[in-house]
Order: C-alpha cells, then structure tokens, then sequence
C-alpha cells in the first residue's frame, strides 16, 4: 500500500511521463515545422506514411482509454484495426493531433483524480490497471514519436 505523499508522487511522474519531455520528446514540438503538404509520402523502406503513423497513435490511445473506461467496448482487430487505409491531408492530421491532445487531456484527468486507484485491477480486464494503461500509453506514443521525428527529418530535405 503507498503512502498519500508517495500517490501523489507516483500521479505526478505518470503525468509528467504522459506530456513528454526530459527523455521524450513533446508532442507540439514533434508537430512544430513538420511538412505536413508530405504527411501521405511513403519513405523508403517504411511501410506507412507520416499521416498513418500519427492516426495510428490516435486510434491505439483511444483504444487503450475506451478498454479502461467502457466495460461493453470491443477492440479493433489487430494489427489491421488499428492502421488506418485513407491517406490524410493537412486538415486531417491537424484533427488527427488536436484529438490526440484531447484523448491525452482525459488520460491525465483519470490519473490525476485520487479516487481512481491506480492498482485497482478494471473489472473487466484480465489483469491491467489505470497504472498499466497510463504506462501503455506513453511507451507507445513515445515510440511511435521517435518514428515521426525520423520521418519528419527525412521528409524536410
């Protein structure tokens, strides 16, 4: 059992974990310069576009937060649910990111809020916590952001 001090310790750090920053990049500084007029480009050897790589963050964080919060939810299928098939233009991935922002928003009001229990197992999971998703979603976001700061390097030049 933690300590209220070592709580609010814990809360801080996930959220902290969850913005980016120190080891990890921050999300509006990924996007800041980045050639979205290039977001649908394939580069060579990647399988995805620019576009595609940030959707599919949309979509894996939406799915990670709707599992934790909606008993009656159904995941897509994977992998092939959660890469998107369209291409995306500069107003496409602008709500692309404005919803990964929101969608993060919320994350960090759950993990902020003592009266969840980041240890308490979801009732309809198999094992995860609020611990375990917060955790999820900043390892994967965090990956998949090193992959947009190669592909926005190599699509500046």
């Amino acid at each position: 059992m933690t300590t209220q001090a070592n709580d609010t310790s814990l809360r801080a750090h996930l959220v902290k974990l969850l913005n980016g920053g120190e080891a990890h990049l921050f999300f509006d500084d990924l996007l800041e310069g980045f050639p979205v007029e290039r977001c649908n480009e394939k580069i060579d050897g990647l399988p995805y576009s620019a576009w595609q790589v940030l959707e599919h963050i949309r979509i894996a964080q939406w799915d990670i937060i709707e599992f934790y919060r909606n008993a009656e939810y159904v995941s897509p299928d994977f992998p092939k649910g959660y890469w998107p098939k369209e291409t995306g233009n500069k107003e496409l991935l602008e709500a692309t990111a404005n919803q990964i922002r929101k969608d993060l928003d919320e994350v960090i009001v759950m993990v902020n809020d003592p009266s969840n229990d980041l240890f308490a197992r979801i009732p309809h999971g198999t094992g995860q916590t609020l611990l375990r998703q917060a955790l999820l979603i900043a390892d994967h976001n965090a990956y998949h952001l090193g992959t947009l700061a190669l592909m926005k390097r190599s699509l500046q030049h």
